[in-house]
């Protein structure tokens, strides 16, 4: 009976991942808790070869990513809140809707990035040069005084 249950308990925790990328926990003494399935890149990544990755949503805060390579990478809804990217390259990649709140970003690449719906009001370290790289639009946030340049 028990060796049913456990199949039966992978089996439903299988289905559950694969069908929406979350899964439903079920604590014995409440009703149904929803446990979000996301990526996490967490602490120290300097220098790291992230490019192509497919990193949409992931939680990225309070990690370090100086010099890492991100060209081409989906990183749309991700957060970087409080994270470094100093001289990070994010040529090419999907930034769109992706959160930089007190993230430094000094010295990055962002290259024909696109930067719809980026929150970059907080960042540390951005200038008009590195916007200008970049396609973003009206849903875009930065810093007062920088201009993000609009396009498709």
């Amino acid at each position: 009976m028990l060796t049913h249950f456990r199949l039966l308990a992978i089996a439903s925790a299988i289905l559950a991942i694969a069908y929406g990328g979350q899964a439903l926990a079920f604590w014995p003494f409440g009703g149904p808790t929803r446990i979000a399935l996301s990526p996490a890149y967490g602490g120290v990544c300097e220098d790291c070869d992230l490019s192509g990755r497919i990193l949409v949503g992931a939680k990225m805060s309070n990690s370090v990513f100086n010099r890492s390579n991100f060209t081409r990478s989906v990183m749309r809804r991700a957060d970087g809140t409080e994270s470094e990217f100093i001289e990070a390259n994010f040529t090419d990649a999907d930034l769109s809707y992706m959160t930089f709140a007190s993230a430094d970003v000094t010295d990055a690449i962002f290259m024909r990035a696109g930067i719809h719906g980026a929150d970059l009001a907080q960042a540390h370290g951005l200038t008009q040069a590195q916007l200008n790289q970049a396609c973003g639009d009206a849903e875009t946030l930065a810093p007062r005084g920088l201009r993000v340049r609009m396009c498709n």
